[in-house]
């Protein structure tokens, strides 16, 4: 089974808005997510819902199952 990855959605939160010229500011305008929850969650300290995770990835442009990777146990 795959699990969401807290790390990879992390980096790639962060990738893709750095790229984007966007701080967390802009990104939680666009989103209507807390500044903070997206702090959160770029700290890998807070799990977005779907709906959340999926106004992400439409605002920052990535695909969502690439942030569901194997558990260790199945690699």
């Amino acid at each position: 089974m795959k699990k969401l990855s807290l790390r990879t959605l992390a980096e790639t939160s962060i990738s893709k808005r750095k790229a984007m010229k966007m701080t967390q500011l802009d990104l939680a305008n666009k989103t209507g997510i807390n500044r903070s929850m997206i702090s959160k969650m770029e700290s890998q300290e807070f799990t977005p819902s779907i709906e959340q995770l999926e106004k992400i990835a439409e605002t920052l442009d990535f695909e969502l199952p690439d942030m569901f990777l194997p558990e260790p146990d199945e690699i």
